[in-house]
C-alpha cells in the first residue's frame, strides 16, 4: 500500500478552503494506517450531467519507510496535498484537514475527503496526485515532493448506446480457496468479452496479471501461486467498465 497510501491520501485536493466537507467513516477508526478505497478498489464510475459524490477515508502511517522502504525511518510530522490532475470537467476534491493549513493531513488520525460535482465530460480519467510530505531530520524541517498514479475514474454517457450493453460479470471466485500452490479462478459473463485478471498484495503491489478472451457462461482460468507466502492476497477482475475484487488466501 506504500504508493497507494499516499495517492488516496493527496486526492483529497482542495480548489477552494471548504469547511468540513466529509466526515470520516469511523469503521476505518481502529486501522493502523491506510486509504479506503484503495487503487485495486478505485472510485466508483459516474454518468455524464449527473450529480457524483466519491468519499475518501485515510490514516497516514507514523513512520516514513510504511510509504516507502527506500524512505529514511523517520517520523512522518505531516502530509500536504498539493493538486490533482487528470479529473473530468464538473468534478473537484475537498479536504477535511487535520490543521489550520489547507489540505493537511496528521499521522495516525482518521481524516477523509471527498470527490464530488457533477461530471461533463465522459471517459475514463486516469489521475495523477502530487503531494508533499514533511518530516524532520536533525532538527530541520524536510519536505518530500511525490506524484502518484494508479487512481482512475470512469464516467459514462447515456447516450453512447452501442457500449451500453453489459457483460454481465458475476459468480467471480477462485477455487479452492485456501489454497497451497494452485487454485482456479472462475467468473461468468453474460457474452462474451476481453477479461484482465490481477493479483496484489495488500500493499497494492501488482503480483501478476493475465488477459484472456472470455466467452459468454462459465470460464475458469488456472493460477499457480507456488512463489507466494503465505498470507491474503487482493484478486481483481476486469471486464469492459465491470470489475471485481475478491480476497485470496494462501495456506501451507
Amino acid at each position: 500500500m506504500s504508493r497507494t497510501l499516499l495517492a488516496t491520501v493527496f486526492a483529497f485536493a482542495c480548489a477552494a478552503a471548504i469547511a468540513q466537507p466529509c466526515t470520516p467513516n469511523p469503521l476505518y477508526a481502529d486501522s493502523v494506517f491506510g486509504v479506503w478505497p484503495d487503487t485495486t478498489q478505485n472510485f466508483m464510475p459516474g454518468q455524464l450531467g449527473m450529480p457524483y459524490s466519491q468519499d475518501l477515508n485515510l490514516i497516514v502511517p507514523v513512520n516514513a519507510q510504511d510509504i516507502d522502504p527506500t524512505f529514511p525511518a523517520v517520523q512522518i510530522d505531516s502530509v500536504v496535498f498539493d493538486g490533482v490532475t487528470g479529473l473530468p470537467a464538473g468534478l473537484t476534491v475537498a479536504c477535511a484537514s487535520q490543521t489550520p493549513a489547507p489540505c493537511t493531513y496528521l499521522p495516525s488520525v482518521l481524516g477523509c475527503g471527498v470527490v464530488q460535482g457533477t461530471p461533463s465530460e465522459a471517459g475514463l480519467f486516469e489521475l495523477t496526485l502530487n503531494v508533499t510530505g514533511y518530516f524532520t531530520l536533525f532538527g530541520n524541517p524536510i519536505p518530500y515532493p511525490l506524484s502518484f498514479t494508479g487512481y482512475r475514474i470512469f464516467i459514462l454517457d447515456p447516450t453512447a448506446v452501442a457500449e451500453l450493453a453489459p457483460i454481465g460479470l458475476a459468480s467471480v471466485r477462485n477455487v479452492p480457496n485456501p489454497f497451497s500452490n494452485r487454485t482456479m479462478i472462475e467468473f461468468q459473463l453474460a457474452r462474451a468479452s476481453d477479461v484482465k485478471l490481477r493479483i496484489f498484495n495488500l500493499l497494492g503491489e501488482e503480483l501478476w496479471s493475465h488477459r484472456t478472451q472470455g466467452k459468454a457462461g462459465a470460464n475458469r482460468v488456472p493460477y499457480e501461486g507456488g512463489t507466494l507466502q503465505e498470507g491474503v492476497y487482493l484478486l481483481k477482475v476486469e471486464s469492459g467498465r465491470e470489475a471485481f475484487t475478491g480476497r485470496m488466501m494462501v495456506n501451507r
